[in-house]
């Protein structure tokens, strides 16, 4: 694990996602699909992989952390389906946004595909790696020993099927909800 953040949101964002004292795990911990239907709507809120995080992922840690960690207010993209709006959720352990790793995300072409942005800010770690969408090795993450792609939480607002994923490479992707992709989840310490 790694702190994230430590800075305070300030500029009206409406996911504490990235506000105060944020951990991540710093590799993918396990790959998991986001939904076994290969769907995204409902997105993050209605999805398989949001229950196994807050559930199977959330209860194997240890008590004393379980403890400090926050409820956090998170906000995630919807898909392709007429009238879904962003998603608020209330949740212990969440994934990431595209706007907490890539500093030039919300003016970059990519972003008509994350209905989230401007609900969050980069996190204080990819900004010290200097992360953004055409410099973003500092997003790579790692599970036993190899790049892997790694679910972002938003669904891909072209579509409904595909996620927001990192790829490999630390671009921005995204893939097939039933694809089995990496999790690495973060959380805010009260």
């Amino acid at each position: 694990m790694r702190i994230s953040n430590m800075s305070e949101c300030t500029n009206g964002e409406t996911s504490e996602t990235a506000c105060g004292f944020v951990v991540e795990f710093a590799d993918v911990i396990t790959k998991q699909p986001f939904n076994s239907t290969n769907t995204n709507v409902g997105g993050w809120r209605d999805s398989e992989l949001r229950t196994y995080i807050n559930g199977t992922i959330y209860n194997a840690l240890p008590s004393e952390l379980q403890n400090v960690i926050s409820t956090t207010k998170v906000i995630s993209g919807h898909g392709k389906i007429s009238g879904e709006t962003n998603f608020e959720t209330q949740d212990k352990l969440y994934l990431l946004s595209s706007e907490e790793i890539y500093n030039d995300f919300s003016n970059s072409s990519i972003a008509q595909y994350d209905t989230s942005v401007g609900a969050s800010k980069q996190l204080d770690y990819y900004k010290k790696q200097g992360v953004t969408t055409s410099s973003y090795a500092g997003a790579i993450k790692q599970y036993n020993g190899s790049n892997l792609y790694w679910w972002l939480r938003s669904a891909g607002s072209y579509n409904t099927n595909f996620f927001l994923t990192v790829a490999d490479s630390g671009g921005w992707s995204s893939f097939r909800a039933a694809s089995s992709n990496g999790v690495s989840p973060a959380f805010r310490i009260a």
